[in-house]
């Protein structure tokens, strides 16, 4: 069973929110996309991922009449593949419409999706909104960031230690949307009772910091505190550190159904 909440604010300098969020709990589908483009055209292609990935776990969800436009790995679950396929789907509508419509050009969006089903999650990223897993009082990130920075670390030429204050922290090197094609991040991540996923912009992460969302999160939880109570708690701390950005941040936690006596 899922317990599920989320939150958008436009943050502290901006009148508009380029941040789309999608909480279904129907189709057990969550996804946090932080758009960009000039003139607000990035909740252009926010809206249209988050339209596009729902749609196709939507109409994929009954079998054998699904298609894969994209391929098949069959190392991969049946519902791991269908999130691949949305994302990837998510991708060629933004990139299509952009080439389109000549306003539109470089718009882009970041995409940061989870899709549970029984005790699995699977996660897709794009960009550098975040997937975060809490167990055992340890929050860790399930996903790495897109962009010039976490690369520079990945390679060992930057020290982690100086990744959150680097001035070209916030330099994407893929999102959704910016080009024809795009490497999807993809893990399958099987759950136990009691654990908490959290998805986010950057400009909640970016903020708060893990640190202090830990401590926001493991404080409630072990309150018994509703879940929308600690999104609150983190929209409003980052807010209190005069956010620069919008903020989105989507709670899921996983409790394990009884078995029947």
């Amino acid at each position: 069973m899922i317990e599920a909440c989320g939150l958008s604010d436009p943050g502290c300098a901006r009148s508009h929110n380029e941040d789309r969020i999608l909480v279904d709990k129907e189709l057990s589908l969550f996804l946090v996309a932080d758009g960009m483009g000039g003139h607000n055209y990035g909740e252009v292609a926010a809206e249209m991922a988050v339209a596009a990935v729902r749609t196709f776990i939507d109409s994929s969800r009954e079998g054998p009449e699904v298609t894969w436009p994209f391929g098949y790995d069959p190392q991969r679950s049946v519902d791991h593949n269908r999130l691949a396929t949305a994302v990837q789907l998510a991708n060629r509508r933004v990139w299509e419409r952009s080439e389109q419509v000549s306003e539109l050009e470089g718009m882009g969006t970041t995409i940061a999706a989870v899709l549970v089903s029984n005790d699995t999650a699977s996660v897709a990223s794009v960009g550098d909104s975040r997937v975060y897993l809490l167990r055992d009082g340890r929050l860790r990130a399930l996903t790495t960031d897109d962009t010039w920075v976490g690369a520079m670390v990945r390679q060992g030429t930057l020290a982690a230690s100086e990744a959150p204050h680097h001035p070209m922290k916030n330099v994407l090197t893929q999102a959704a949307g910016a080009r024809s094609s795009v490497d999807v991040q993809l893990l399958e991540e099987k759950l136990g009772d009691g654990d908490l996923l959290l998805l986010s912009s950057d400009g909640l992460h970016g903020v708060v910091g893990e640190e202090r969302m830990l401590g926001i999160l493991v404080d409630d939880l072990g309150a018994g505190r509703p879940l929308a109570h600690a999104a609150e708690r983190l929209i409003e701390f980052a807010r209190q550190q005069e956010a620069p950005d919008n903020l989105s941040c989507i709670l899921l936690l996983y409790r394990q159904e009884a078995a029947p006596g």
